[in-house]
């Protein structure tokens, strides 16, 4: 199972929780549970039925493991918990194409080293220390190297390589 897939899973169980729907569905719903699901639109109904059906086909294992995902996120700070409704916002509302380039780097996130990835935020945090100007300089010089051909990367790498070496 992917990590969108686990995510809206996770939507699923949190809007049943919302409707006071056990994940058992063996109990009746409250009539403040009844109340919230007449007030649906159409629309959504269908969606949380169709949530409900993919809830229904996942493994014993599986619905265990989004049973423990919702007790982390209930157990984080308000404002955490905030910031994730928002995050994920913002993702649903990308277009499929931005989700895909999204999850692409991802993947590519988290085939990295640990030591790659404690570079990466280090060199993050000294870069959100910059100035706006030196920023712009940064972002500039980037572009600049994105327009080099292979070639000249290469030998600009080697150039740096030597002077490194000589010092």
């Amino acid at each position: 199972m992917n990590v969108p897939q686990i995510k809206r899973i996770i939507l699923l169980a949190l809007l049943f929780i919302l409707l006071g729907v056990s994940a058992g569905m063996a109990q009746t719903p409250s009539p403040e549970a009844i109340k919230k699901w007449q007030q649906l639109s159409e629309s959504e109904k269908t969606e949380l039925r169709q949530r409900f059906k993919a809830w229904q086909s996942l493994s014993k294992e599986e619905k265990q493991v989004v049973r423990q995902r919702i007790r982390t996120f209930k157990a984080l700070p308000p404002e955490e918990r905030q910031r994730i409704r928002k995050n994920f916002a913002r993702f649903e509302s990308l277009s499929p194409e931005q989700k895909a380039k999204l999850r692409k780097r991802y993947q590519r996130w988290r085939k990295l080293s640990p030591e790659k990835i404690q570079r990466i935020r280090k060199m993050y945090r000294r870069y959100q220390n910059l100035s706006p100007e030196q920023q712009e300089q940064l972002q500039e010089r980037y572009r600049k190297w994105k327009q080099l051909s292979p070639e000249e990367r290469r030998k600009v790498r080697r150039q740096l390589r030597q002077r490194r070496s000589r010092r």
